[in-house]
């Protein structure tokens, strides 16, 4: 699978992952907001692997990031933005199941293999 669609899908997969534990909780959430956290956190994730950042930050920079970003475009207390963002966490793992079992994609960042 090309690098792009990669990152297209991880984008994708991260924005309707928000999205979808922000509507299963709260519904504060547009899609475009989502659309903007899945933006942010995948391209930094991108960005810290591409500046050779340990195995770590790789990990924590797109989740405190778009832990962040959730919090600001809810506007909410930091309670609701942490459940949501579990909510998040289990729609985003099981839409990569699904992925990496149907269309071959095997990453959670790009350019960062699970295999």
């Amino acid at each position: 699978m090309s690098p792009l669609v990669t990152y297209a899908a991880a984008v994708a997969l991260t924005g309707l992952s928000c999205f979808l534990g922000d509507r299963t909780l709260f519904r504060r959430l547009r899609v475009s907001e989502a659309g903007v956290i899945g933006f942010a956190s995948v391209t930094l994730g991108v960005v810290a692997q591409m500046l050779a950042a340990p195995h770590w930050a790789l990990t924590v920079v797109p989740l405190a990031v778009s832990l962040a970003l959730l919090l600001v475009l809810m506007g909410t207390r930091v309670l609701e933005g942490m459940l949501t963002y579990l909510a998040a966490g289990v729609y985003y793992v099981g839409m990569h199941v699904v992925a990496s079992k149907f269309f071959d994609l095997d990453v959670l960042i790009p350019s960062w293999p699970l295999s």
